[in-house]
């Protein structure tokens, strides 16, 4: 009797344990800086699409580099330096050439919702290129950005054009860098 009651406590833990996974991997961490680029790959068009969510721990020290002044307002012209910081910090190839980036656009929230851990700094760069040819090609990107305090994902998105085929992708263990694999038909 009293190892059935144990046998079933230890299912009940367990059974616990693994519904409370799924909502664990999604916690952000306070201590970090989330960088997640997504890459979306169009017959005439790449674009890196960055999210950049401080932690709380770290938001003092993202605000800092953001806002140059420290008048508490992140103005036109600290955006655009923060984002050539950024892409300076970004090593973009495309078939073993370095390719130039273009921001195209960005969305900065105030630093008081940057405080909170939930606010998104959003920039979205195009790579400055011309049309791919027919065939395979391979992309990759080494994202070395305030890398003391970040952590990173790095995906490619479905593309919407039937060309275009994601054949593979590869990553580093903590996804700073990885290598996206596709061809255009």
């Amino acid at each position: 009797m009293a190892d059935a009651l144990i046998t079933r406590l230890r299912f009940l833990v367990l059974c616990l344990g693994v519904l409370a996974l799924p909502y664990a991997s999604l916690a952000h961490r306070l201590d970090e800086y989330l960088q997640a680029t997504l890459v979306t790959i169009e017959p005439g068009e790449i674009r890196l699409e960055i999210n950049l969510t401080p932690g709380v721990a770290v938001a003092k020290h993202v605000i800092a580099v953001v806002d140059r002044n420290h008048d508490g307002v992140i103005s036109t012209k600290e955006v655009v330096a923060y984002s050539e910081l950024l892409k300076r910090d970004l090593i973009v190839r495309l078939d073993q050439r370095r390719v130039a980036l273009k921001l195209t656009a960005s969305n900065f929230p105030a630093p008081a919702e940057l405080r909170t851990g939930w606010a998104v700094i959003q920039m979205q760069f195009s790579l400055v290129l011309g049309p791919l040819a027919a065939g395979p090609h391979r992309l990759s990107l080494d994202n070395r950005h305030l890398s003391n305090m970040s952590v990173y994902l790095l995906n490619a998105a479905q593309p919407r054009s039937d060309s275009v085929q994601i054949t593979r992708q590869t990553r580093n263990k903590n996804q700073s860098a990885g290598e996206i694999e596709f061809s255009i038909e």
